[in-house]
């Protein structure tokens, strides 16, 4: 089996509350623990960006319900490759809803999203590379 990552953003079709993102995330842990699919979700102002890691057709067969999903709305590809590791391994899930959450990692974070709807670069990279590598390189937020 081969690994890909792939990244989509898309906004939110309501207000979502914090009861909403707990059910959101039982359920995707649930289904991705037996799909071996792996990845993290960023929320931030009712945009989404989530990066899923797996086999490819798993994923995009995922990509396929989210965009169906009427929580969600404007739903874009903007990353699939190949990957040589998994960048969230430790996670079926993990979520991060930026609204609510004010860590040390949230100004970047929050910069990324807001990239990634206006179809910014940041640092020269492309707002989802800038999210794999802030994941991946040096451990940068004690995260792995």
């Amino acid at each position: 089996m081969s690994i890909h990552q792939l990244i989509y953003l898309s906004k939110a079709s309501r207000q979502l509350d914090s009861v909403d993102f707990l059910k959101l995330l039982k359920v995707a842990r649930e289904n991705n623990i037996n799909l071996r699919v792996t990845g993290s979700l960023f929320y931030n102002g009712g945009w989404f960006l989530q990066v899923l890691e797996g086999d490819l057709p798993i994923i995009q067969d995922l990509y396929r319900k989210i965009e169906n999903d009427d929580r969600h709305m404007q739903a874009k590809v903007l990353y699939l490759e190949p990957a040589t590791s998994r960048t969230f391994s430790r996670w079926t899930m993990n979520m991060i809803n930026l609204d609510e959450e004010h860590d040390s990692k949230y100004h970047v974070l929050r910069d990324l999203l807001d990239a990634a709807v206006r179809g910014s670069i940041i640092d020269g990279l492309s707002a989802p590379v800038k999210l794999l590598k802030v994941f991946s390189d040096d451990n940068l937020f004690g995260i792995r």
